[in-house]
């Protein structure tokens, strides 16, 4: 299968590193600086595996299509990845695998052929060229909104031979909601206390409020419609549990300061919240919270603090 990772970062090159690994012809599209790293000594995975991996890296997106475009960009990256992959996208099968509600809607209104996922797999990007796959996790992949396809089947039998364990589901839709609620408790709570996921388990007071966060999400989900194959406060209860020595993407995101994905975390159950008259409160105080927790890195680096 030909496969172009579009945003090849930390969970976007550990799926092409794997799938390169397992034969499939895989394509890295990234930034300039881990392309050049990964196109001179090859991709290195440390972790759960310590491996170096040929694959092939460009900073453009080609003309020719594949089979299978990965989207593993930040959310908020997502309509500029598609915008400048638009030659390619329409027709085309895209599976997103990012974090966030609202990608797959972008995806379609491209032309592409949607495909949701969801992972729980942790890495980060050390240095460049150098992923460090830090927990091994899970991934699902179905149609986007819901329903069966067989080329979907395919995707997860690839996966699968590359040493993902990866599920079909034929209600993504509810997976992407179970996941981003989940998200929208640890994330916030860890980068605000600078916390690994464990510290939350640990605590009972931080457990209390993730859960209340995990209740809130749960009731707006419900009213929009939305039918869970896992319960998210399961999910979350084995999230903790799976990935207690992990800092979370967000905090790792403000510690380099970039941005975060708060605004399609915790921002879009607050707007699906508004548009079945329900308040938000607890993920209203938390997207605040971030907010400004991005708005003050930001101060600090420019004054060179």
């Amino acid at each position: 299968m030909k496969i172009y990772i579009l945003g090849a970062g930390a969970i976007g090159s550990l799926f092409g590193g794997l799938l390169a690994e397992s034969g499939e012809d895989v394509l890295l599209i990234g930034r300039k600086e881990h392309i050049d790293a990964v196109n001179k000594r090859g991709l290195i995975i440390k972790g759960i595996i310590n491996e170096t991996i040929k694959v092939r890296g460009t900073t453009s997106v080609p003309k020719e299509k594949p089979d299978l475009i990965i989207l593993a960009t930040k959310a908020y990256s997502t309509e500029t990845a598609l915008k400048e992959a638009s030659g390619i996208v329409k027709d085309t099968w895209v599976l997103s695998i990012q974090n966030g509600i609202g990608n797959e809607e972008k995806i379609i209104r491209f032309g592409g052929k949607a495909i949701g996922g969801i992972t729980t797999n942790g890495a980060i990007l050390e240095e460049p060229g150098v992923i460090n796959w830090k927990g091994k996790g899970i991934t699902v992949v179905g149609l986007y909104p819901s329903g069966e396809d067989p080329f979907v089947e395919k995707v997860a039998r690839t996966f699968r031979k590359a040493g993902l364990e990866t599920h079909v589901s034929r209600n993504i839709v509810g997976w992407i909601w179970a996941k981003t609620i989940v998200n929208s408790a640890i994330n916030p709570i860890g980068t605000l206390l600078e916390v690994k996921n464990g510290a939350i388990e640990d605590n009972e007071y931080l457990m209390s409020i993730a859960m209340e966060v995990v209740k809130e999400g749960c009731r707006i989900a419900l009213q929009n419609g939305i039918e869970f194959e896992v319960p998210p406060m399961e999910l979350l209860f084995q999230t903790l549990k799976e990935t207690r020595d992990n800092y979370n993407s967000m905090l790792q995101d403000i510690r380099k300061g970039k941005m975060t994905e708060i605004d399609y975390i915790n921002g879009k159950i607050v707007e699906y919240g508004k548009a079945v008259n329900l308040e938000a409160p607890m993920n209203s105080l938390l997207w605040a919270l971030i907010k400004a927790k991005e708005e003050m890195s930001k101060n600090v680096r420019e004054q060179g603090g």
